[in-house]
């Protein structure tokens, strides 16, 4: 059996020019020691290859933490902040979703 893909690390001062960009983005912060993290990262990984068109960008929440406490006012991790086309931050969550439940926000969000 093979193992899922995590998705790929960035540097938010690398990604931060997508948000407003005119398609909706999601900044998924996470720790790499953190099981929940890394589950969230999977699912984002496997949407991301069903759907390669999505912006979802993971951001290491302890290499960033000045931008996860200070612009985002994050306490916890994994929290994914989701932003409309536009870049308003139109909903956050904090913990793990499985992927059908993700699956029923991004139609919500207009992702899909």
């Amino acid at each position: 059996m093979s193992e899922k893909k995590l998705l790929p690390i960035n540097a938010y001062k690398d990604i931060k020019h997508y948000i407003g960009n005119g398609k909706p983005v999601i900044l998924a912060f996470g720790m790499s020691h953190c099981y929940s993290c890394l589950a969230m990262s999977k699912v984002f990984a496997e949407v991301l290859q069903e759907h390669p068109e999505f912006q979802i960008y993971a951001i290491d929440g302890q290499k960033e933490r000045i931008i996860a406490r200070d612009t985002y006012k994050l306490k916890e991790m994994p929290t994914q902040i989701f932003f409309d086309a536009a870049g308003n931050e139109i909903f956050r969550h904090t913990g793990a979703y499985k992927k059908p439940v993700l699956e029923i926000i991004l139609k919500k969000w207009g992702f899909v």
